[in-house]
């Protein structure tokens, strides 16, 4: 049996997502942006998909941009805004737990003068409200927090971060990595106040390659690529028909059923928390504000990479939540933020599920892990 508990790392993509996919690279292969016919054709299902990812997330499809990936949407978005401010406001908010997407970018940018202001989680992840009110002063032209953590799966109430920037000032802007949302919690952009987001297929079985990004209506904005105009002119570069339509085809079969989904992967969580529970591990993810697919847990006698690899032996496959490795003992930046301790940081695993998985896969994981921790002596004497 394999088990692919990985899938905030990617997922596979849906066999009726890639049929569909396999007609734009085989018959109506022609570049959208040419003159002739099967270029206009390949262009009406461009847009067909950019207005189905729009109606999907409550917004005009005016306002969706495709990109190759959720990174490159995010660097667009913090490089561009960036530009725009830079000569007139220098400060950006964030948290210590975003992805290394939106983190790296703004390191980039601190070199180029910028201040980047980093507002604390609490123990469960979730942003300090009154932090945040704090550190937003006149100079503060952009704050930028995901939707869900990848690592622990904490949900932000994005909603009530808004209204705090917002309140403070209708002129900073708010970007949101919603990359964690789609196929595992209801998310609309008509509901909040956001002016960017970001998105990737592959995230929710589609394939690897494209990304979202979502520009607000009248939100500053600057081309990140120059070349043949494509996107509005803002993203240039010819469009991956295939890609994009995989991707708007995979966020309709996503949102379908979700409650239905929602509960299957609450319930599969369930049966590991227990199980896992009762072989001394501490669970780390908050599981009343986390996504239902998500879970950290940690054996604090056990390095997280030694557990991945003995998985992987039995064709189990997890992620750490640590950056360790042979060269790198640095703790997960994730779990440093939240305070976690040290040791339980170091024995930290995720296990991420999707629609397709099983409680006969949760099954065959318990008891391989069982057989793990017994070969180490590991008992229940770690656990929360």
């Amino acid at each position: 049996m394999r088990v692919y508990f990985d899938n905030n790392a990617t997922t596979k993509v849906d066999e009726r997502v890639l049929e569909e996919m396999v007609t734009f690279y085989r018959e109506k292969f022609g570049n959208p942006n040419s003159a002739h016919g099967m270029g206009i054709k390949a262009n009406l299902h461009l847009e067909r998909a950019r207005e189905k990812v729009a109606k999907i997330l409550g917004v005009s499809p005016s306002e969706i941009f495709f990109t190759s990936c959720a990174t490159e949407a995010i660097n667009w978005i913090h490089k561009a805004v960036a530009e725009v401010f830079e000569r007139r406001k220098r400060t950006i908010i964030t948290t210590p737990i975003e992805h290394k997407a939106v983190l790296e970018t703004l390191k980039y940018l601190s070199f180029r003068g910028f201040k980047v202001k980093y507002v604390p989680v609490d123990s469960r992840g979730v942003v300090k409200l009154e932090e945040l009110e704090r550190a937003i002063d006149d100079d503060t032209f952009l704050v930028s927090v995901m939707a869900a953590n990848n690592e622990v799966g904490t949900v932000q109430p994005i909603e009530e971060i808004v209204k705090v920037v917002k309140k403070k000032s209708r002129e900073i802007l708010v970007h949101v990595d919603a990359v964690q949302t789609v196929g595992k919690i209801p998310f609309s952009l008509d509901e909040l106040d956001v002016d960017y987001a970001s998105f990737s297929a592959h995230k929710f079985h589609g394939p690897k390659g494209v990304g979202i990004a979502f520009i607000k209506k009248g939100a500053p904005i600057r081309p990140f690529i120059h070349g043949g105009g494509q996107e509005k002119g803002l993203r240039s570069g010819t469009q991956n028909v295939p890609g994009i339509v995989g991707a708007a085809r995979a966020m309709e079969l996503a949102v379908e059923n979700l409650e239905s989904v929602i509960e299957h992967m609450e319930k599969l969580r369930r049966k590991l928390v227990e199980g896992l529970k009762k072989l001394g591990a501490y669970i780390i993810t908050p599981l009343d504000v986390s996504l239902p697919n998500t879970l950290s847990v940690s054996f604090p006698n056990l390095r997280g990479s030694t557990l991945q690899n003995l998985l992987s032996s039995h064709n189990i496959f997890v992620s750490t939540s640590s950056a360790c490795t042979s060269r790198d003992e640095r703790l997960s930046h994730v779990l440093e933020a939240m305070g976690i301790d040290r040791k339980i940081a170091q024995g930290a695993i995720r296990i991420s599920l999707c629609r397709y998985n099983t409680e006969e896969e949760v099954d065959y994981f318990l008891e391989k892990m069982g057989e793990i921790m017994s070969f180490f002596g590991i008992n229940e004497n770690n656990h929360r």
